[in-house]
């Protein structure tokens, strides 16, 4: 196969090409001597450095496992990292419908189902609420119910396990700590059939 020739204006640019080349690799060889240069000296400097007479491993101190500790000083003037503290919620008094289902169980000294005070809440509701409909006042009464016998803890729930849902009584009527019914408060327990829904 035969030798292509270059033209002379590439044989120009090969030229520069390579002394460029040339040029650039002379620096980085006296960088090179330099940084050598510099090594001997600091090489020196150590020899003549006395030796440490004891250096032992057991003068130095282990890390023990783990991740490091951080510096007590920047944590302390830093503050605490992470989640801000939770808000706490005043004590938000009890509004009329609350109060008109404690009224229902207190007024009748019974444990009662959830039927028996909504018909309480609706007579009241009929005089004191008219606008509201049989449904938005029994979602009132649903959502009383689930507020004082869960956060507030003012009823307490009692299953018979003869009927479906709960009687609710005042929390007096229960133990405290395993909220159950107890014994001297069964009379208040008044088993009546089960309204089928309308």
């Amino acid at each position: 196969m035969a030798k292509r020739r270059l033209s002379e204006k590439n044989i120009d640019q090969l030229l520069v090409h390579y002394r460029n080349e040339r040029r650039r690799l002379s620096y980085q060889l006296d960088l090179v001597r330099g940084a050598i240069a510099d090594l001997k000296k600091e090489k020196e400097v150590v020899a003549a450095m006395p030796v440490p007479t004891s250096t032992s491993s057991a003068d130095v101190p282990k890390r023990g496992p783990g991740r490091p500790r951080k510096d007590a000083t920047v944590t302390a003037s830093a503050g605490k990292p992470g989640r801000p503290k939770k808000r706490e919620r005043k004590e938000r008094a009890l509004n009329e419908w609350d109060n008109i289902v404690i009224d229902a169980i207190n007024s009748s000294g019974l444990l009662l189902p959830k039927e028996d005070i909504l018909e309480h809440v609706k007579t009241w509701a009929t005089k004191n609420k008219p606008e509201l409909s049989t449904e938005e006042v029994e979602a009132f009464v649903t959502r009383a119910l689930q507020k004082l016998s869960g956060k507030k803890q003012l009823l307490g729930t009692h299953h018979s396990g003869l009927r479906r849902g709960y009687h609710y009584g005042l929390k007096d009527w229960f133990f405290q700590s395993s909220g159950k019914l107890r014994k001297q408060h069964y009379e208040r327990l008044v088993l009546t059939p089960e309204k089928a829904p309308a």
